[in-house]
């Protein structure tokens, strides 16, 4: 019998079944020895003569992310506040980064328009213009919750963004009942105190779980992703392969497509700026290691 993973309690699984129901297992044999279970992973069960359940096997993983391990997302909602705490473009876009490097749908969510819903509509114009589904929402006021509820798609969606941004009132907003803890904003740092300790799947539908994750920022910085940076930002993707050198890192090369849409602002500065700072960041890494 297969299900889904949901909680890892001390080796102590809780498993959504087939038939919307939540046993309790432990894994045995082969996948015991293997360790390595994550929330989010579909796996294979059966019943011993007592009718206790145990984990069998594990079905391959279309993606593995950590802090905290998480594996099989279907779906992002990348959760960003349009204040308190200020928005910071390169994380964003960083985590974007992430979303595509796995290729996880993505759904860009911009909480607290209530403060400041010019702002907030700026934001939105950026991302929509890089080729993103946003949606402008106010927890506080409760608009919007129902567009973003028509919006999640897949069995594991994860509330992916910073702390204090307010991902788990959304997220307590959707499921009806308060169940996630909600973070205050530091007055010293002006950044969310995060309380995410580990993973747990909360349901949402028969056939939907959300959980609630901090920002997933930290790539494998390396030369192969340099070299396919550009593919993962989707604007870019109509002009790769138009610039006149096949290596173009779209710096200060001669006719470089990528450079001709950002002077024609067909491409954004702000998110050209930030594929500047990745790949200074990348290459930084290469020479420290």
């Amino acid at each position: 019998m297969k299900g889904l993973i949901l909680k890892n309690q001390n080796g102590y699984f809780t498993i959504a079944t087939e038939n919307n129901s939540q046993i309790i297992s432990r894994s045995r044999g082969k996948t015991k020895r293997q360790g390595n279970i994550l929330v989010g992973d579909w796996v294979e069960y059966d019943f011993d003569k007592e009718h206790t359940p145990s984990i069998v096997s594990v079905y391959p993983r279309k993606n593995v992310l950590s802090r905290p391990p998480v594996a099989n997302i279907d779906q992002f909602i990348l959760t960003i506040a349009v204040t308190n705490p200020n928005p910071s473009l390169f994380v964003i876009d960083k985590m974007l980064i992430a979303a595509e490097a796995f290729r996880i749908p993505v759904l860009i969510c911009i909480n607290k328009a209530d403060l400041n819903i010019v702002k907030a509509e700026e934001i939105s114009s950026i991302y929509k213009k890089a080729g993103y589904d946003s949606i402008i929402v106010s927890a506080i006021q409760k608009t919007g919750i129902d567009i973003l509820y028509s919006k999640l798609r897949g069995a594991v969606i994860s509330f992916s963004g910073p702390s204090g941004v307010g991902k788990s009132s959304l997220l307590n907003l959707l499921i009806r009942k308060e169940y996630f803890n909600c973070q205050e904003v530091s007055s010293q740092t002006g950044r969310g105190k995060n309380t995410t300790r580990h993973s747990e799947l909360i349901k949402l539908t028969n056939t939907n779980y959300l959980m609630d994750t901090p920002g997933y920022t930290a790539l494998d910085l390396n030369a192969d992703l340099a070299d396919g940076l550009d593919f993962l930002f989707r604007e870019f993707r109509p002009y790769l392969g138009k610039c006149k050198f096949n290596n173009c890192l779209h710096l200060k090369e001669p006719a470089c497509a990528i450079l001709k849409a950002l002077e024609e602002g067909i491409i954004q500065k702000t998110r050209y700026k930030s594929y500047q700072d990745i790949l200074t960041e990348i290459h930084n890494r290469m020479v420290k290691y």
